[in-house]
């Protein structure tokens, strides 16, 4: 299924042993989430349209939250997040679980990371789907705007990238860096503007909105599939400056001392 999906991008890309690792590594990752399950890929979609469809009804009908379409307007976030999320996790363990691949075959450390990236974007793809499908029947349409959604995608892509690299090698000195990552990880969940317009901040810690990167993030996507207001290019300038920096950052760190995380491993 994935590989009907993606066949017409899949054409482009160049066919050498490079490319077809990282692929084979992202699909081998990404179907061992559904192997076992009768409906296999299906509920790569069917999760995140059930879970819009009870954000709608708990939000709407339970809590009566004011903000029309609120289980879009979470939901718009959350996809956002939940792919960083993803990219960033798998860092954590990249060294450890990836080990036997760094110790037995000579090719660019950096496609680990490349491989878990598509994987992540493999999941973000069908919950996107999923959110248009909901707002094509909630009668939210998509304007001309949203052709910016790719500066969005690569900004969180490298944001991921950045922290995921970062975090492996950490990892390597500091074990306990897994139960910090998951405070860092709730704090930055609840500020980042999922749950309520993040402009909020600007009555509260007016910095936030520049210091925390999915604030932006967020703010955009909204405005881009819900309409609620003007791209913010200084919002976008300063996002994208965080995720260049995090990711050369990141790439400078790991290729220095993964060489070492192989032998302490």
């Amino acid at each position: 299924m994935i590989n009907t999906l993606l066949k017409p991008v899949i054409r482009f890309i160049p066919e050498n042993n490079r490319w077809e690792r990282i692929w084979k590594l992202a699909q081998v990752d990404f179907k061992k989430r559904y192997y076992n399950d009768r409906l296999g890929l299906f509920w790569a979609l069917l999760n995140p349209l059930f879970q819009i469809m009870i954000y709608f009804f708990v939000f709407k009908y339970v809590f009566k939250v004011p903000t029309e379409n609120y289980g879009i307007f979470l939901f718009a976030g959350m996809i956002m997040w939940m792919f960083f999320a993803e990219i960033a996790q798998k860092g954590l363990a990249m060294i450890r679980s990836k080990k036997y691949l760094l110790e037995n075959i000579q090719f660019n450390k950096m496609d680990l990371f490349y491989s878990t990236m598509i994987t992540g974007f493999l999941g973000f793809f069908f919950n996107l789907v999923a959110f248009t499908i909901i707002c094509h029947v909630l009668g939210i349409y998509y304007s001309w705007t949203f052709l910016k959604f790719p500066i969005l995608l690569i900004n969180v892509i490298m944001i991921g990238l950045g922290v995921s690299m970062i975090l492996a090698t950490i990892q390597i000195f500091f074990k306990d860096i897994v139960h910090a990552w998951s405070i860092v990880m709730l704090f930055g969940f609840w500020t980042s503007g999922v749950f309520f317009r993040a402009e909020k901040f600007l009555e509260i810690f007016p910095p936030i909105l520049y210091i925390h990167p999915f604030n932006g993030i967020i703010i955009n996507m909204r405005n881009i599939t819900m309409g609620l207001g003007e791209w913010n290019y200084v919002l976008m300038v300063v996002d994208l400056a965080w995720g260049f920096l995090l990711f050369f950052l990141g790439r400078y760190l790991f290729l220095k001392y993964s060489s070492k995380g192989i032998e302490l491993m």
